[in-house]
């Protein structure tokens, strides 16, 4: 018996996203563009798809009910999100909300990821809205401006989010140790660059300095701060990366490449292909030979834990604080033949020591963990903010982890 017409929309539909998702999906490696094929067991699959269909239309006691094109979405979306939780599918009007959504005047200033169908804060920015309300790591957002989050899409809640400047949005959280829900009311900011930090000197020699995301002025920045300490003979250098989300993968190769020797390896590229697996190393340049310690914690993530990795790995410093969130991939965003826009990780971020770092994290030499209230007062106040000059007692009191990296250097 021959299809009938639904049907052979549904084949034709499938083939479509199917093709487009599976066929033609490709790989650079070098200049060489690598088609993958598929198996035969590809087509099989989504046969039975459209026989699935093409029954569900025959028999079910409302058929008009069977939008075809919005259920192959939903399930092709599932099948995608049910791979990775980081990879999602976008009709071409969710690709172009989620575009206006990034482009947005402003926001709370957040980093956060999916997990569980509920989005999970990573970690605030420095100077942002939501530093200020003292989100960390792990809070769950439930609602935005009384609209349920549950199994909402990425694009989403970025859309719920963004704003114009000044206006208000309210969050409900969960702490996800206590349980207890706060309602939060935030007034957007104007997207811009984190505040920039300047080099602190502590006692006995040791510097501070606040690392609070990775970016082309993170470089810049860095390297002033690490002349000024070598002019200034720190005996030891406290580097803070708590809260620091990452930011911007190329520019872990040159940050890193101040404290180690050339040719040390310091992360890697890790794709399905071998072939396509690309490591970046130390370069020339001036070197920092002072003694490091490098401060983590549960909001320290992506190129931020590619960093420290790098720097524990090849035994250049140590590691002090809690484990870091377990975020470290390449992500990247192709457009299939119908305008949908598939959203997939397509490499991991690999340490010297052939681990990854996506949903493992990095353990600190010195495991100093901070009671949940202790920490979000911290984050608040911001990292980096202490007065050391007239609070130092209190400061070494409360922030035990840099009281932990400030002993080890001040020895």
């Amino acid at each position: 018996m021959g299809l009938s017409k639904y049907a052979r929309g549904v084949r034709r539909a499938a083939s479509l996203v199917g093709c487009a998702l599976l066929v033609t999906a490709s790989v650079r490696a070098a200049d060489e563009l690598r088609i993958i094929t598929p198996t035969p067991s590809t087509f099989e699959t989504l046969s039975r798809f459209t026989e699935l269909l093409d029954t569900f239309q025959k028999n079910y006691v409302q058929p008009s009910r069977v939008n075809t094109e919005w259920y192959t979405t939903v399930a092709l979306r599932a099948f995608v999100r049910s791979i990775d939780p980081e990879a999602d599918l976008l009709t071409p009007e969710e690709a172009t909300s989620s575009s206006e959504s990034n482009a947005a005047l402003a926001d709370i200033g957040l980093t956060f990821v999916i997990r569980g169908g509920i989005p999970t804060v990573v970690s605030p920015c420095d100077g942002s809205p939501a530093q200020r309300a003292g989100l960390l790591a792990g809070d769950q957002i439930i609602a935005i401006d009384n609209s349920s989050t549950l199994l909402a899409q990425r694009h989403e809640v970025e859309r719920l989010l963004g704003g114009s400047v000044d206006s208000e949005v309210s969050l409900r959280v969960v702490d996800p140790i206590s349980g207890n829900v706060r309602d939060l009311h935030l007034h957007r900011a104007a997207h811009g660059p984190s505040p920039v930090t300047t080099l602190r000197a502590l006692d006995k020699g040791v510097a501070y300095y606040r690392l609070a995301e990775f970016s082309k002025d993170t470089v810049d920045n860095l390297r002033t701060a690490m002349t000024l300490a070598k002019g200034e003979r720190a005996t030891g250098i406290i580097l803070d990366l708590r809260n620091n989300p990452g930011g911007a993968f190329l520019a872990v190769q040159p940050v890193a490449s101040m404290f180690l020797p050339k040719g040390a390896e310091i992360a890697s590229l890790e794709y399905a292909v071998p072939a396509l697996h690309t490591g970046f190393v130390s370069d020339e340049g001036a070197k920092v030979m002072t003694p490091i310690v490098v401060l983590v914690n549960g909001g320290t993530a992506a190129e931020a834990e590619a960093f420290a990795a790098a720097l524990q790995d090849n035994h250049r410093a140590q590691v002090v604080g809690s484990k870091t969130f377990g975020r470290g991939f390449l992500a990247m965003s192709t457009r299939l033949a119908n305008g949908s826009v598939l959203v997939m990780p397509t490499a991991y971020y690999m340490r010297p020591s052939k681990q990854i770092l996506q949903d493992k994290g990095l353990l600190p030499d010195v495991i100093v963990e901070l009671p949940r209230d202790t920490e979000r007062s911290l984050a608040l106040a911001g990292f980096g903010a202490f007065d050391w000059r007239n609070a130092r007692a209190g400061v070494l009191a409360t922030d035990l982890p840099l009281a932990k990296a400030f002993s080890l250097l001040a020895k």
